[in-house]
């Protein structure tokens, strides 16, 4: 009966992030979290039962739980999702990660754990969004790349043309020539719809053959 137990909160816990992923819309969820760490559980049980099996005293209690930590990368891989120079999925994989790590602890009846960590993961997940959020809306710097569609003379004269627009640039981060055309990068600072706007506008210009945001920093 313990060892079912240990198997229910494991399930229990994986659920609980799971739900808050498939909340999220996320493709890992309440079933893929759940089952992670019920499997968890299940090898940390399975680890510790066979031990010195066959050869008494020398047995690794270690070496199936082990491949649990490794493995899950595996499954952490499938939910990153790489696209247009950005990277989706990681919170999702590291959230699968966690509740491994809930099952294992399950798996060895370490409830105290188990609903400690649950409880941080889920606040970091829901009751950081908040700050998050707050800090996804300062002002940042962020670097712009423009490509001009004839010769715009010199950079300071390319730094001059852009201050014309109206944006508030800090800094040239550097000039290029790439296919015949000229370019530099500028760096401002503005939150990220500020940004976006002020990439839309300088797209307007007849002047500018290409701009856009290429990071911040």
């Amino acid at each position: 009966m313990t060892s079912l137990l240990s198997l229910a909160v494991a399930a229990l816990g994986g659920a609980l992030l799971g739900l808050e992923r498939e909340s999220e819309g996320k493709a890992a969820g309440l079933r893929t979290h759940l089952l992670v760490a019920l499997g968890a559980a299940l090898a940390t049980q399975i680890s510790a039962q066979v031990t010195g099996f066959g050869s008494p005293g020398q047995g690794d209690p270690g070496r199936i739980a082990a491949q649990v930590v490794s493995g899950i990368g595996f499954i952490g891989a499938g939910v990153v999702i790489q696209s247009r120079g950005s990277v989706r999925g990681l919170t999702t994989a590291a959230t699968l990660w966690v509740a491994a790590m809930v099952g294992m602890a399950a798996g060895m009846e370490a409830y105290l754990q188990v609903a400690f960590v649950t409880l941080v993961a889920l606040l970091a997940l829901r009751g950081l969004t908040v700050l998050d959020a707050w800090f996804r809306h300062r002002p940042h710097w962020h670097v712009v790349e423009i490509t001009w569609a004839r010769d715009p003379g010199t950079p300071e004269e390319m730094l001059e043309r852009v201050r014309a627009e109206g944006v508030p640039v800090q800094s040239m981060e550097g000039v290029f020539a790439r296919e015949g055309a000229f370019g530099c990068r500028v760096r401002i600072q503005g939150r990220r719809e500020e940004v976006a706007r002020t990439v839309v506008e300088l797209g307007r210009d007849p002047a500018i053959r290409e701009v856009r945001s290429v990071g911040s920093g």
